[in-house]
């Protein structure tokens, strides 16, 4: 379903910065993950990346499985003193991607992710995210709406200027397989937490601009008591990267 890592990837992402109940967002931390502090600061980012492994090329490959649509929601958190942040909610448009990520501990729904957008043959149509342009994403499960985005770019940032959103990175993901066996061995199978091993990265013309987002309610989702009170503004941020793998810095079962 999915070939052996390293992987290339790029895409735009558009990151989401908001403030909601501190409280709610501690709860979901797992131990040894702690708050931060209780500014209720949380972000959503919301890419289209193009991908494939190395040991292939694009052409190789099935159109489907050279890109996706992903939609996380990271709590900045503190481990151990070190600064990161915490995937606690993350959405996935293929079917290979959620296996991915199951793998590498993201543990993603398979939701249908959607964004508006004009061609350059339209009045005033561009190919992505430009100044005076409105971007408006939305994310999906079972015909249910989870996430409303909507993002209008007014002007550029330099990369230094994302430093509120990296200085909590690397994303830290909580990875886990339930004991499947009969009779149960009363343990997971797996039970961890992980932190991708990115190289390469590089970044893009960044954007700025106002934003807003809203979750709703829905079968099988906890969004709702995360709901923003306050959205600070969107960023437009092109990045790619190659993705080794993960490296474990908690195992539960040991």
């Amino acid at each position: 379903m999915v070939a052996p890592l390293p992987w290339r990837f790029a895409g735009d992402l558009l990151v989401i910065h908001f403030r909601t109940d501190p409280k709610a967002l501690s709860s979901l931390l797992p131990a040894p993950l702690q708050a931060a502090d209780d500014s209720g600061e949380a972000f959503l980012w919301t890419p289209h990346l193009r991908c494939y492994p190395e040991s292939m090329t694009p052409a190789e490959m099935g159109p489907a499985r050279t890109h996706y649509n992903v939609c996380v929601i990271g709590v900045p958190c503190l481990l151990n003193g070190t600064r990161t942040m915490y995937s606690a909610f993350q959405w996935g448009d293929r079917d290979w991607l959620v296996a991915l990520s199951w793998f590498l501990g993201a543990c993603s729904k398979l939701a249908t992710i959607e964004q508006s957008g004009l061609h350059p043959l339209m009045p005033g149509g561009e190919q992505s995210a430009v100044l005076g342009s409105t971007v408006r994403r939305t994310v999906s499960r079972h015909g249910e709406k989870l996430v409303d985005i909507a993002f209008a770019p007014g002007r550029t940032l330099p990369s230094s200027g994302m430093d509120f959103y990296t200085r909590h990175l690397p994303l830290t993901c909580e990875r886990h397989f339930p004991d499947c066996h009969v009779p149960p061995r009363g343990r997971p199978l797996v039970h961890d937490l992980t932190q991708m091993v990115m190289t390469d990265t590089s970044f893009g013309e960044i954007l700025q601009g106002p934003a807003t987002l809203k979750f709703f309610e829905a079968d099988n989702e906890e969004l709702l008591p995360i709901q923003p009170r306050e959205v600070y503004g969107g960023y437009w941020m092109p990045m790619g990267f190659r993705l080794h793998g993960v490296r474990v810095i908690h195992d539960y079962l040991t």
